[in-house]
Formats: structure tokens, sequence, C-alpha cells
């Protein structure tokens, strides 16, 4: 018997770019994703497609370990 193991992956930077399209393409591939960025208002793409949104400044650790 095996059991399935479900991928987890964070991406910081996720509002635009090269974040963005990380998190679509994770998405894709089977990942459960949490996308990380500042910018909160530029997220709905990648939450209309599944990613699980953190607001946080990554180099704010107060920031870090509260999201």
């Amino acid at each position: 018997m095996s059991t399935a193991r479900q991928k987890i992956a964070l991406v910081t930077g996720a509002s635009s770019g090269i974040g963005e399209a990380t998190v679509l393409q994770l998405l894709l591939d089977g990942y459960i994703v949490y996308a990380a960025a500042r910018r909160v208002e530029r997220m709905q793409g990648v939450k209309n497609a599944g990613a699980r949104i953190l607001v946080m400044d990554i180099v704010d650790e107060y920031q870090t370990l509260t999201a």
C-alpha cells in the first residue's frame, strides 16, 4: 500500500513577474501553493487560480512569523 504525499510550495514575490508565473505553473503541476507578496491588490489572479494568499513583506521578521 502506498501513500500519496501532497507537494507544497511557498513562493515569494508572487504578485507579478517570475513569482506570479511560478505560482501558476506549480498549481498546474498539482502543488498546494502559498503565494506571498506585499501588494494584496495584485494577488487576485493567483488567488483565483487556487493559491493560498499570504500578505507579507519577506524582509519583515514579524510579518514572516505571523503570516
